[in-house]
């Protein structure tokens, strides 16, 4: 009799929830180490890529923000000559979110960037419209990656993780 009011005990417990231990929570981390390129920063402009885990099945956005983003232009003109161009300076910069609908086994591989500038025109930045604008330089300044998750939606989701790269000035 006493073993089966155990038993019904344990059964009814078990039933309610009670004694079982809560789900343990997603807990979003980076794996490994976290890189920015800037090989083909002319053409591409800032790729910072990583892996995240411990992010579930929900989806997931990745995308980088920085304050500000600076290029430097020159003009050379067919001859070779080259004349100093105007810089091109953008604030408050989110660059394309990548969107990982189900991340496999709670994680996802990533890869961002922040887009160069677009240059000026050569009729507006160099002596005269026959002169071809040509990238110099990059500066991005307190480049912050952002692991989001809904609800909502870029860049208003729920911030999960982030990164701090500061500033890069390859």
């Amino acid at each position: 009799m006493r073993m089966r009011r155990t038993f019904t005990a344990l059964a009814t417990m078990l039933a309610l929830g009670v004694g079982i231990p809560a789900a343990v929570a997603d807990s979003p981390h980076f794996v490994g180490n976290l890189g920015c390129d800037t090989d083909n920063k002319n053409t591409v402009g800032l790729i910072c890529s990583g892996k995240v885990a411990g992010l579930g099945s929900t989806t997931t956005f990745v995308f980088l923000t920085a304050d500000q983003v600076t290029a430097t232009f020159e003009c050379v003109n067919r001859g070779g000559n080259v004349a100093p161009g105007q810089p091109v300076v953008e604030e408050d910069v989110i660059g394309p979110v990548s969107t990982f609908p189900n991340p496999r086994n709670g994680q996802i591989t990533f890869s961002v960037t922040i887009p160069p500038p677009p240059p000026p025109s050569p009729r507006q930045a160099c002596p005269n419209g026959n002169w071809t604008v040509r990238q110099t330089g990059l500066n991005f300044v307190n480049v912050v990656l952002h692991v989001q998750q809904p609800p909502g939606t870029p860049p208003d989701a729920n911030e999960v993780l982030t990164h701090q790269f500061g500033n890069l000035d390859p």
